[in-house]
């Protein structure tokens, strides 16, 4: 018997052993490591959940930090406004008025004779964007623009405009925030896309869900003598198992805010703004 051969064919046999059993053990720790795992990508992830979403920028986009508080009305303010009687209520701070005439206005308020309306005779009313519209209140809701950007879940900012069973303006209530004061300057922040993904980390997007929308605007949850701050955020949207809720998440920290005990809606009750859809 060869000595030598059989002892080159048994280091030869183990050499291939050791190197299948490495083989083995790196897949199992490739495998079981949470940092490969991270490597997958949110749209793998999302897709692994049967999450939709729009298209969404990965753009960095900006916005400040500011003070701003409800407003107070004159009598100077409304003196112009006609085909409707008006008060002021609330210390002056909301207006409260019922059309002579009823204003075809429509679901999402896009009707010429209403957007006239609204330009014309309502205070400052080109400074308002539509949001919703509750069909079981019936009611539609515009928020006030500060820096070409909606306040959101604000009735300090808000016009609520009350409709009758044809979808026209019967009355409205009207609330104004006062010119803000700039906290820092603009500031670059988070892309859409990275606001969904912190959205998604904090486990807010259920299985099966639809991300229907993303709207950037400011949030306020401070209250100083000066004025509320309002900080800039993504809105998401979020339809799951025929109801909708609304994610907040802060475009400078990532803190992210569920909207869901505040305002949830049932799938029918509520058709948002076009201007809802990522920037």
């Amino acid at each position: 018997m060869d000595w030598r051969k059989t002892q080159l064919i048994f280091i030869v046999t183990l050499l291939i052993l050791n190197i299948f059993l490495t083989v083995i053990f790196f897949t199992k720790q490739l495998s079981d490591d949470p940092d490969t795992l991270g490597n997958e990508t949110l749209e793998e992830r999302l897709k692994a959940d049967n999450i939709t979403h729009p298209e969404l920028s990965s753009k960095p986009t900006s916005g400040a930090i500011f003070t701003t508080e409800r407003a107070a009305f004159t009598p100077k303010d409304v003196s112009d406004l006609t085909g409707q009687s008006l008060t002021l209520k609330d210390n002056n701070k909301q207006i409260f008025s019922v059309l002579q005439s009823p204003v075809k206005a429509g679901k999402k308020g896009n009707n010429p004779e209403f957007q006239k309306f609204l330009e014309t005779e309502v205070y400052r009313g080109e400074s308002y964007e539509f949001w919703d519209y509750d069909k079981e209140a019936q009611t539609l809701t515009f928020n006030q623009l500060i820096n070409n950007n909606m306040v959101l879940f604000d009735e300090a900012g808000q016009i609520t405009f009350y409709l009758d069973e044809d979808d026209r303006v019967v009355s409205y209530e009207q609330t104004w925030m006062s010119k803000q004061d700039d906290l820092k300057e603009k500031t670059n922040l988070m892309s859409a896309m990275d606001a969904l993904e912190a959205v998604y980390q904090h486990g807010e997007l259920k299985q099966d869900s639809d991300v229907v929308s993303a709207t950037f605007g400011y949030y306020t949850t401070v209250q100083l003598p000066s004025g509320n701050v309002y900080f800039p955020v993504w809105c998401f949207e979020v339809k799951h198992s025929g109801k909708t809720n609304y994610v907040l998440v802060n475009a400078k920290d990532e803190q992210v805010i569920n909207q869901s005990e505040n305002k949830t809606t049932t799938e029918q009750g509520a058709e948002l703004s076009s201007r809802q859809k990522t920037k």
